[in-house]
């Protein structure tokens, strides 16, 4: 990995693990599947769990997007159309949002 490439990923490291909204996901779903005489190392194990295999899933989604967004850039028009398409549904999904808050 390049060195700029080490500086996103610490960045984004940094930023994942100081998530408040990630940090109360944890606290609030794990106790629901622990008994009231569990040990520390249950829960150290069961988010030890759910974060390799989050950090797998995201990671192979990473790389196929990348791989994806760099073969889609050799062809202008078909990247002028997914930008297009990309606005257009940003745009849908704020108007169904909108006439939902009704």
């Amino acid at each position: 990995m390049k060195k700029n490439n080490w500086k996103h990923f610490r960045r984004a490291l940094t930023i994942c693990l100081s998530n408040p909204k990630a940090i109360m996901f944890f606290m609030a779903f794990f106790p629901l599947f622990m008994v009231s005489n569990s040990k520390p190392l249950t829960l150290f194990i069961m988010m030890t769990h759910v974060t390799l295999i989050s950090l797998i899933y995201q990671t192979i989604l990473v790389i196929a997007g990348n791989a994806l967004a760099r073969y889609i850039s050799r062809w202008k028009y078909i990247t002028i159309i997914a930008s297009r398409f990309a606005g257009i549904a940003l745009i849908g999904f704020s108007l169904k949002l909108a006439y939902n808050m009704k």
